[in-house]
């Protein structure tokens, strides 16, 4: 069989293609989950498991071999960690490639932290279990069903030492999410209001409580509120229509009293891409009322310039406004 030089340069071409992609051929998946039940059967004699596992290939690893998974305890599943690996290479090197080398890190320090993690909640627990029955810890919110109705001052009270225990062990906590607390109560028990925590000094500081979506009777005072906004809107304002997004704050108090911050979009604004984009969110309406009965005090327009204020100027103009009304949220 003769080989002309042309047959030759596409034989190149071709095995230049095979190899040159080889290495973006990864393992396959059911490789990969052998490999990581064999490493955590080795490392921890099967008390580890895991769950969750998908493929990790972008630009920015560039590693066709790099999973993602959420690795557990088999008994006690709050002792997690989410991480990467390199599965095709997992029984001779368990480095962490997504952390940086300086870190330090390792899965069983990893494994570490979450028990620790764990044993911190389980004190926490413990230290309100007479006020508290029922503290549920998850990714981004702490439960709080104190199985009973709670007057205000009490609340307040008890939010405020229960934020401190949690600065006591701010480090051991150790979370890369926002917390925010949902309270529940027998009146309320799928959630009550909701308090966002935010970070200041590497400390949890609590921000003004709003009234959860979760809370009995949420659904028919929404549309009772939309249908007052629309109502007022209609003559005056026809062109504005309100948004999914709203905040609403509970008058800390009373318990009661509330105050629903609705943003409105303007449709005479379109963005077809010609042109600037415009932010057509310009209004903000405020509708004051009783959760108890369901009764609207009034309402009125907070600014229909709302799309030229920050985040910062925007929370000073509510809360003012707000506290201007009664609704008290510190």
């Amino acid at each position: 069989m003769k080989f002309t030089i042309l047959t030759v340069i596409c034989l190149v071409i071709i095995m230049c293609i095979v190899f040159g992609c080889a290495q973006y051929i990864g393992i396959p998946k059911k490789k990969a989950a052998a490999n990581l039940e064999a490493y955590l059967q080795r490392q921890y004699h099967g008390k580890l498991v895991f769950s969750d596992l998908s493929l990790f290939f972008n630009a920015a690893t560039m590693d066709p071999n790099m999973y993602g998974m959420l690795i557990y305890d088999k008994d006690i599943p709050e002792i997690a960690f989410y991480t990467h690996l390199n599965l095709k290479h997992i029984l001779e090197n368990d480095t962490l490639p997504m952390y940086p080398i300086a870190d330090k890190k390792t899965v069983d320090g990893l494994y570490k932290d979450a028990v620790m993690r764990y044993n911190t909640r389980q004190a926490v627990i413990a230290d309100f279990i007479d006020d508290i029955p029922e503290i549920t810890f998850s990714t981004e919110t702490i439960s709080l069903d104190v199985k009973r109705d709670i007057e205000p001052q009490e609340l307040y009270a008890l939010i405020t030492r229960f934020i401190d225990r949690l600065n006591q062990s701010f480090r051991e906590l150790d979370t890369a999410f926002q917390f925010h607390l949902l309270l529940k109560t027998v009146t309320h028990p799928e959630g009550f209001v909701t308090i966002p925590l935010e970070i200041e000094d590497s400390k949890w500081q609590a921000k003004p409580m709003v009234l959860s979506e979760k809370a009995v009777g949420f659904e028919r005072l929404k549309s009772m509120i939309l249908e007052h906004i629309q109502a007022k809107l209609d003559t005056p304002y026809p062109y504005y229509k309100p948004t999914e997004h709203n905040k609403i704050y509970i008058d800390k108090s009373t318990l009661s009293r509330g105050a629903w911050l609705q943003y409105l979009d303007d449709t005479r604004i379109v963005n077809n891409g010609k042109g600037k984009w415009r932010n057509p969110q310009t209004g903000l309406y405020v509708v004051y009322f009783d959760l108890e009965t369901q009764f609207i005090y009034r309402g009125e327009l907070l600014t229909n310039e709302n799309d030229t204020t920050s985040y910062r100027e925007e929370l000073m103009q509510i809360i003012s406004t707000i506290e201007a009304e009664g609704i008290k949220t510190k």
